[in-house]
């Protein structure tokens, strides 16, 4: 994705909060952290799911009773992992994960069908690669691959979010999320991540 692009989408998003949000709209703060389940669709390669933590801040608009606007900025560990052979020999293959460490914008619209605590989130995300590694299982750290045979990754990436959740009348707050990424991760091959989110967090 553009950078030209990514700002007009981001200023838009900017406007349409101003104009929804009332002058009767709370505030609300908190915090979160959780882990997920991600890996990257790479075409004609059969990878697999990794596991990695994430935790950030949240800011809450409240519309009205079944209605609010959220924006978040969390770190997230996301990437993949798919089989290598170290050896001919080798009967059985070995991990290889790579990591890539990503600080995501998501700005959702939650739904609470019944007034309070369940509710239903959807909405845009954008993230910003901070870095990215690769690690074989079994081989020495010292000699580990520092280049990913697919080519260099997208700095920047784009998606949709989806999920359901909990809110507790004490502030915390459990859910679970989809991440649905539309952009290429690759800059040489098709390539969209995909994650589950579990979290829990508190508001202020």
């Amino acid at each position: 994705m553009k950078k030209e692009n990514l700002k007009r989408i981001i200023l838009g998003l900017c406007f349409c909060m101003a104009a929804v949000v009332p002058s009767y709209a709370q505030w609300s703060f908190g915090v979160k952290a959780g882990v997920a389940s991600s890996t990257v669709d790479i075409k004609h390669w059969d990878n697999k799911q990794k596991v990695g933590l994430l935790a950030g801040g949240v800011v809450s608009y409240e519309l009205s009773e079944q209605f609010d606007l959220q924006g978040e900025l969390f770190y997230a560990n996301r990437g993949y992992k798919t089989d290598i052979y170290l050896e001919v020999s080798d009967k059985n293959p070995h991990d290889w994960k790579f990591s890539l460490s990503y600080l995501n914008l998501p700005l959702l619209l939650k739904w609470y069908p019944i007034g309070q605590g369940v509710y239903v989130e959807a909405g845009p995300q954008v993230g910003y690669l901070l870095d990215n590694s690769n690690d074989i299982e079994g081989w020495p750290k010292d000699e580990s691959l520092d280049q990913n045979p697919w080519g260099d990754y997208k700095r920047w990436d784009f998606g949709l979010v989806g999920g359901i959740g909990y809110s507790f009348n004490m502030g915390l707050f459990v859910d679970v999320r989809y991440d649905l990424g539309l952009a290429n991760v690759l800059k040489e091959a098709k390539s969209k991540q995909r994650a589950w989110e579990f979290t829990v967090g508190y508001m202020f």
